[in-house]
C-alpha cells in the first residue's frame, strides 16, 4: 500500500471519528428541547405533550415516560402514545437510515411509560405522537443526541 493510500485512508478515519465526536458534544435533554422554541408539528396546538424522562437520552435501553393534558390541563387518558426514534442516512459513512418506534402504556392520568432502545450514541429526530380512537391528536418534534 503506497504511502499517499495509508495517508487518504487515515485522512477519512480521523474525518469520521471527528464528525461522531462533534454529533456526541451536541447533547440536548428533553428538559431543555421543550424550553426551546422547536420547529415542533403539534397538530392541535392546545394539547400539551412533554417527554418527561429520559433526562438524558442514551445508547441501548432508556424508560420513557410522556405526559399528556388537554388545552384546559386536565390530563388526557386512554390515548395510544409513542416515541420514534430516527437517525437519518449518513451515505459518506455507508450508513442506512436507522428507525426504532418506542410504544408506551397507560402509567397513571395523563402518563404514558415504557421502556425502549436507542440503537446507538448519535443525533436523533425524535416524534411522540398521540392517538385516540385511530385520530391522531397531536405530535411533538424534538431532536435528541443520545450518548
Amino acid at each position: 500500500m503506497s504511502r499517499a493510500t495509508l495517508l487518504s485512508a487515515f485522512t477519512r478515519t480521523a474525518a469520521i471519528l471527528v464528525a461522531t465526536m462533534a454529533i456526541s458534544l451536541m447533547a440536548v435533554s428533553p428538559a431543555a428541547a421543550q424550553a426551546k422554541p422547536l420547529s415542533q408539528a403539534a397538530k392541535t396546538p392546545a394539547l400539551d405533550i412533554m417527554l418527561t424522562q429520559p433526562t438524558a437520552v442514551k445508547a441501548g435501553d432508556n424508560q420513557f415516560e410522556v405526559k399528556v393534558k388537554g388545552a384546559d390541563g386536565t390530563p388526557v387518558t386512554g390515548a395510544d402514545v409513542s416515541v420514534l426514534f430516527v437517525m437519518p442516512a449518513m451515505p459518506a459513512m455507508r450508513m442506512a437510515e436507522m428507525r426504532n418506534e418506542v410504544k408506551l402504556k397507560p402509567a397513571g392520568p395523563g402518563t404514558y411509560a415504557g421502556s425502549g432502545n436507542v440503537m446507538m450514541a448519535g443525533k436523533w429526530n425524535v416524534t411522540v405522537s398521540v392517538k385516540q380512537g385511530g385520530k391522531e391528536l397531536g405530535q411533538k418534534k424534538l431532536t435528541l443526541t443520545a450518548k
